[in-house]
């Protein structure tokens, strides 16, 4: 009895029961945005809650402007989530939010939660700090940035770098006591705006991002951010299940063979060729490279959406061949950064890669390149945020945007051919890190198919040909220099073939 008093005063003493830390946390959700159509964000959110901590969540749903029912669930919760839009609740309903908002209990408030209430304004900048002034155009991709002086605050543990397609809003100046975590920008916004930022409140820690539309809460970061968010102001650690196992590459055997096009040097100029390749379905690796859910061009935008279905064919057909999958999204990791094909590859002890093949002799590309490629007057920056949804990822496959990484990883599992799809043939497919040049200077096997890729190719400027023209003649110049490329309906059939 005395061993048990003894734990029980020192539990007594650290201000904490034995029960309390055992407890689930306790949220209630209140959605009511109609226009960001927060039910669904919540429901996406909720299951990510699930899968990841031990939580209790009552989920309150706004079914008019003026009508959300079940806010006693306020009264017990451990923390509130709000994610609302100028609803216009009055009387008892809208006394309950205000009561819960002005206790100095612990908040959670999302995107248009900073005009939530139509008859509760002063919220925006009474509670969170905020100053809310509309937002910017529509269209342009939000990339976000980190404070220098918040790179270690908790908050951000586990957060990758973020980008949304959803309007920036203008919020800056903020209350002086507001702490900034993470500040967004567009090409049209004139600056940074503050989107995340904390504060105190009548003793209660608050959180509010800016940030929240349906495809933010299909990205890990953010859903990240958010969870982090819910713990950090009900002042609980965020104890998160462990992970699920990476389910092992199942590796098969076999063998495709597929015909290629290539060009020879003659004492008349180059010449095309035609060859066949037998590859190995357990040594190859198909490679998705930049095939982005959006461009700062709008034409590669387009066209990328039309070749993705397409690619996504090809693809399936490959991995259930056996081929191993590697996407390669440049720089929109933060998205993937939980993702099962993510992990898989993050933990690859290096391999020492060496140049073993060199070309002294690659002239310069036959296309000018030098204005961007685009053929529309549109604005360079980097507009995208994931690869484009048309495309499936599945647990087994690859996710990686860092060449040394992805040539650890192939070596390790005995790749030594790579099959590449995807954008651009000018600038990406031969210039990434884990591109054409580099991974065929490294010894890897390489070959394109020359019908799912495009250029970033302008027809105005030289050699003043189409864009499809332009194309090909990147094309023909990788077959000279670096690589054999193939027909999609060539290498899908010759998979399909496969014993």
């Amino acid at each position: 009895m005395r061993c048990v008093d003894a734990i029980m005063a020192l539990t007594i003493c650290v201000g904490l029961s034995v029960s309390s830390m055992a407890e689930p946390l306790r949220i209630t959700f209140v959605s009511g945005s109609f226009e960001y159509d927060s039910d669904a964000c919540l429901e996406m959110f909720h299951e990510y809650l699930d899968a990841h901590y031990d939580v209790e969540i009552v989920f309150l749903k706004a079914t008019d402007w003026d009508a959300l029912p079940g806010l006693d669930a306020l009264n017990t919760c451990d923390v509130a989530l709000f994610y609302t839009r100028r609803l216009t609740l009055d009387g008892e309903d809208l006394e309950k939010v205000r009561a819960y908002k002005e206790s100095g209990r612990p908040l959670v408030a999302l995107k248009t939660a900073s005009h939530g209430f139509q008859n509760y304004l002063e919220f925006d900048p009474r509670v969170l700090g905020g100053n809310y002034r509309g937002h910017f155009g529509h269209g342009p991709t939000m990339e976000t940035g980190v404070m220098p002086t918040a790179r270690d605050h908790p908050l951000l543990e586990g957060v990758g770098p973020i980008r949304s397609r959803y309007s920036l809003y203008r919020t800056r100046p903020l209350a002086d006591d507001t702490e900034t975590l993470m500040i967004g920008r567009t090409p049209f916004s004139d600056g940074w705006q503050p989107v995340t930022w904390i504060r105190e409140y009548q003793g209660g820690r608050i959180f509010y991002t800016s940030l929240g539309g349906l495809s933010d809460f299909e990205g890990d970061s953010f859903k990240r951010l958010i969870a982090n968010a819910l713990f950090w102001a009900a002042e609980r650690e965020p104890d998160r299940k462990p992970p699920p196992e990476i389910i092992p590459w199942e590796r098969r055997t076999g063998a495709v063979t597929v015909p290629l096009r290539s060009r020879e040097q003659t004492a008349d100029g180059w010449r095309e060729t035609g060859l066949t390749r037998e590859l190995r379905v357990e040594n190859t690796a198909v490679l998705l490279c930049d095939m982005w859910d959006k461009h700062w061009c709008g034409f590669a935008s387009d066209r990328v959406a039309d070749m993705a279905p397409r690619i996504n064919d090809v693809v399936a057909a490959a991995r259930d061949a056996g081929m191993l999958i590697v996407h390669a999204p440049s720089d929109t990791l933060g998205f993937y950064k939980e993702h099962p094909a993510r992990r898989r590859i993050q933990k690859t002890p290096p391999v020492e890669a060496e140049e073993v093949r060199t070309v002294d002799n690659e002239p310069p590309l036959p296309i000018d390149d030098s204005d961007g490629g685009c053929p529309d007057d549109d604005t360079q920056y980097s507009a995208w945020t994931r690869q484009h949804p048309a495309i499936e990822i599945h647990d087994t496959d690859v996710i990686s945007d860092n060449g040394r990484e992805i040539y650890s990883y192939l070596k390790q599992h005995g790749i030594d051919a790579i099959i590449y799809m995807g954008v651009h043939t000018n600038m990406c497919i031969l210039g990434r890190s884990f591109a054409i040049r580099q991974m065929t200077r490294w010894g890897m096997d390489c070959l394109l198919v020359r019908d799912l890729t495009d250029s970033m190719y302008n027809p105005a400027m030289p050699p003043y040909v189409t864009h499809d023209e332009g194309t090909e003649l990147v094309v023909q110049h990788i077959e000279k220099y670096w690589a054999p490329t193939a027909l999609s309906e060539d290498l899908f059939a010759a998979i399909k073939e496969k014993p």
